[in-house]
């Protein structure tokens, strides 16, 4: 009998152990997550917790509510002071991840967003991987065979002809390629009417400052010229990017009206009726005098990549790739979205950017998501992207429909 109590006791104390080990697990990764994602200056933890709240808001929530039942059930068991304690940090991390929550709450009903909570537990959409209805090579330049993913749009065209839009990808002037991060973009685009073509632009190395902009005016000038092929008016084209995709939108758009960007294989590009730029860098000397970076990628590394090295050495460089620089009336009309928290691409930039709109007097919308780091739309079904689509729709049927009479 004295056997059988003694393996009793030491299974319930082993149980015990289990719960406030858990307990303590748990807790401490919610408290660091919402620690990061209201205090974003921590140096790592800042980084993902911004990108926790980035992707995944109601689930930091959830897991601070594990959190903190496990820790009253642990109190229950065995009170202690450990125990208190690990309750009294739920509790606060609970109450801490409601924050974000709130304020994406707040400003999805400004906006007049629809949320859809149950997407937004599943993250990611549900259904095939988007791909391009078809693929054509649009330039061959040094050597470097440039091609667009071609996204036909949902709708007939009728009568009328259809309006095109050029999409750019991300990856610091350095890395990706056509469809890389967009084809859910791509895709909800089409759907909503536009034929999309989601084009390649030359990466550095070598340095591809008087490059990139100029391939992109190049692919808007062969979607010109193959207009009647795809049922296209050139002249309503929209650029969207995102990170150095935006950026080049950007330029592209304003440098095309001030002559500061031409075409690098010849045509005629047509003129963008409107810009969306998600989290772009519109004046990129910013980035390096903050010594911006989303933990090892640094704003630095791809600036020099880029552009050749720092503002002071190359200062007439920034200055033509910076869309800052190149803003004047008559631009076009430009969404700006971005997370109020990006590490790697200054919130301040975009401020800059919304000023110098205002006083040129072009139309303009920024759209900041709290709570949120660089890239927040990757995670499709995020609270930030599902804000983001409703407020590009609202701008898009303003000022560059999908579909006008002929």
């Amino acid at each position: 009998m004295y056997i059988m109590l003694n393996l009793g006791t030491k299974r319930a104390s082993r149980l015990q152990t289990l719960c406030r080990v858990l307990a303590a697990l748990v807790v401490a990764a919610a408290l660091l997550l919402v620690l990061g994602a209201l205090v974003p200056s921590i140096p790592v933890v800042g980084t993902i917790g911004t990108l926790a709240e980035s992707f995944a808001t109601v689930h930091v929530l959830l897991l601070a509510l594990l959190g903190t039942s496990l820790a009253y059930y642990a109190l229950a068991v065995a009170a202690s002071r450990f125990t208190r304690a690990l309750v009294i940090l739920g509790v606060v991390s609970t109450f801490g991840a409601l924050v974000p929550l709130v304020a994406l709450g707040r400003l999805a009903q400004q906006v007049e967003a629809p949320i859809s909570w149950i997407a937004h537990l599943r993250i990611w959409p549900t259904g095939t991987v988007p791909t391009a209805d078809a693929t054509q090579l649009y330039a061959s330049l040094d050597g470097k065979s440039l091609y667009a993913d071609i996204y036909l749009s949902k709708h007939a065209a009728g009568n009328g002809r259809l309006t095109p839009v050029l999409m750019l990808h991300g990856g610091g002037f350095a890395y990706g390629s056509r469809s890389l991060g967009t084809g859910n973009w791509d895709r909800w685009l089409t759907v909503r009417g536009y034929t999309v073509f989601d084009v390649d632009y030359r990466l550095y190395p070598p340095v591809s400052w008087n490059r990139a902009a100029p391939d992109v005016a190049c692919a808007l000038a062969w979607v010109a010229a193959h207009a009647s092929q795809y049922h296209v008016a050139p002249e309503r084209a929209l650029l969207m990017g995102q990170s150095a995709g935006g950026a080049l939108a950007m330029q592209v758009a304003y440098g095309l009206a001030d002559g500061s960007v031409k075409s690098s294989c010849g045509g005629v590009p047509s003129q963008p009726r409107a810009v969306v730029a998600l989290y772009p860098p519109d004046d990129l000397a910013l980035p390096w005098r903050l010594n911006s970076g989303l933990g090892p990628i640094s704003a630095r590394k791809f600036n020099t990549g880029y552009i050749g090295g720092s503002p002071e050495r190359f200062p007439e460089r920034y200055r033509l790739v910076s869309s800052v620089y190149h803003i004047q009336p008559g631009a076009a009309p430009t969404l700006i979205a971005a997370g109020e928290h990006d590490h790697l691409v200054p919130f301040a930039g975009h401020i800059e950017a919304t000023e110098l709109l205002t006083q040129a007097g072009v139309p303009h919308v920024l759209l900041g998501i709290p709570y949120a780091d660089h890239g927040y739309d990757a995670a499709w079904e995020g609270l930030g992207a599902q804000v983001t689509r409703h407020v590009v729709a609202d701008f898009l049927e303003k000022f560059v429909p999908a579909d006008a009479a002929p």
